[in-house]
C-alpha cells in the first residue's frame, strides 16, 4: 500500500496522533509511545525548553495510508539536541516510508556542533527492522546508552507504609499551588536556582491537557507545608493502564520512603479505576525494589554528518 508524508499541523494532529497511540496500544506498544509522553512533550517540555510552536511542528512528520489513517510518525521531545523517535504499526511500513523517516530525521531532527549534525535516534532494542536500515545509514549503537520501561502489575491495592508525624499525602486537587509543586520539581531535577530551574507557568500549561487529572498528581507536605515529594500518575482508562511521569523528592528529605509512598499512593487511585498495570520510564534499583520489572530497553544510535 502506497504511503504518503505529511507535514505535522499542530491545530489538526495533537489529538488525531494522541488517538492513534491509544487506539494502538495493544496491538503496537512498545513500537509506539504511551500517551502521556505525547502530552507530556508538549505541555510541559516545549514549555521548559522555551519551544515555539512552529519549532515544534517542524519537528514532526506524519506517515499516512490511503485512507488517511496515521501509520507512523516522527518526533522528538526536547528539539535541538539530536533526539528522534520513530513510531509505527509494526507490518505497515514500507521500507521505502521508513527510508523517508531516516531522511525526515537527518533534515529536521539533528544537534547542530561546530557545523557538525549530530542525531542520537531511539531504537526499540530487538527492532530488526529500524536497526538494520540504522546500521546501512551508518548509524551506530552505543550499548552504554539505554532508555529502558518497566511495568508492575496490579492484582491488589499496595500497602503505603506510615507517613513520618505530621507528614501528608494531597494531591493537586485538595491544594493547586503550582509554585510549590514547581519548586519541589526544580529541587527534585536540579535545575533549582539555574537558568533552566522550571517555572510556574510550565505547569500552568501542564495542566492545559485534557489528559491531566488533579486528583492523580499527588504529593507529601512536610510539617512547614512544603511541597517535598511528588507523583504524577496519568491514566488511560481505554486500555487500563497508568503511567508514572514525574516522580521526583527534594534531596533533602530522600532515603525516607517518601518516594515510595507517593508513588504506591498514586498507583492505588489508578487501581481503583480498573488500571491492570502501571509504567514508567526508568529502570533505577528504586522502581525494582518497590515491585517493578524491566520491560524493554530504547537504546541510541549515533550518526555524524560532516
Amino acid at each position: 500500500m502506497k504511503l504518503r508524508f505529511r507535514k505535522y499541523n499542530h491545530n489538526v494532529d495533537f489529538v488525531r496522533i494522541r488517538d492513534f497511540l491509544v487506539s494502538n496500544y495493544e496491538n503496537a506498544y512498545p513500537y509506539i509511545w504511551t500517551f502521556e509522553r505525547w502530552n507530556y512533550s508538549f505541555y510541559f517540555i516545549k514549555e521548559i525548553f522555551k519551544f515555539t510552536l512552529a519549532q515544534w511542528e517542524k519537528s514532526i512528520g506524519i506517515w499516512e495510508n490511503n485512507q488517511d489513517e496515521i501509520v507512523g510518525f516522527v518526533c522528538n521531545e526536547a528539539i535541538g539536541r539530536g533526539e528522534a523517535f520513530i513510531q509505527y504499526l509494526p507490518g505497515k511500513l514500507s521500507t521505502s516510508a521508513i527510508e523517508e523517516m531516516f531522511d525526515f530525521i537527518e533534515t529536521n531532527l539533528y544537534f547542530d556542533e561546530d557545523n557538525t549534525r549530530i542525531i542520537n535516534l531511539r531504537i526499540l532494542e530487538g527492532d530488526s527492522l529500524i536497526e538494520s536500515i540504522a546500521s546501512r545509514k551508518g548509524y551506530v549503537k552505543n550499548e552504554k546508552a539505554t532508555e529502558t520501561t518497566s511495568f508492575i502489575e496490579l492484582s491488589q491495592e499496595l500497602n503505603i507504609p506510615d507517613l513520618p508525624e505530621d507528614f501528608f499525602i494531597r494531591s493537586m486537587m485538595d491544594d493547586n499551588n503550582i509554585t510549590q509543586r514547581t519548586l519541589t520539581f526544580a529541587k527534585a531535577f536540579g535545575n533549582y536556582g539555574t537558568v533552566d530551574e522550571v517555572l510556574p507557568h510550565c505547569y500552568v500549561e501542564l495542566q492545559k491537557c485534557s489528559d491531566y487529572r488533579k486528583d492523580l498528581d499527588v504529593y507529601i507536605v512536610n510539617p512547614d507545608g512544603e511541597y517535598i515529594s511528588f507523583c504524577l500518575i496519568w491514566y488511560d482508562s481505554k486500555n487500563r493502564i497508568g503511567i508514572l511521569e514525574p516522580v521526583g523528592t527534594n534531596p533533602d528529605f530522600r532515603k525516607k520512603g517518601l518516594a515510595k509512598i507517593a508513588v504506591y499512593e498514586a498507583i492505588n487511585r489508578v487501581k481503583r479505576e480498573g488500571a491492570t498495570h502501571v509504567y514508567v520510564g526508568d529502570g533505577q534499583q528504586f522502581y525494582l525494589s518497590i515491585g517493578f520489572k524491566h520491560l524493554y530497553r530504547n537504546v541510541i544510535w549515533i550518526k555524524i554528518i560532516n
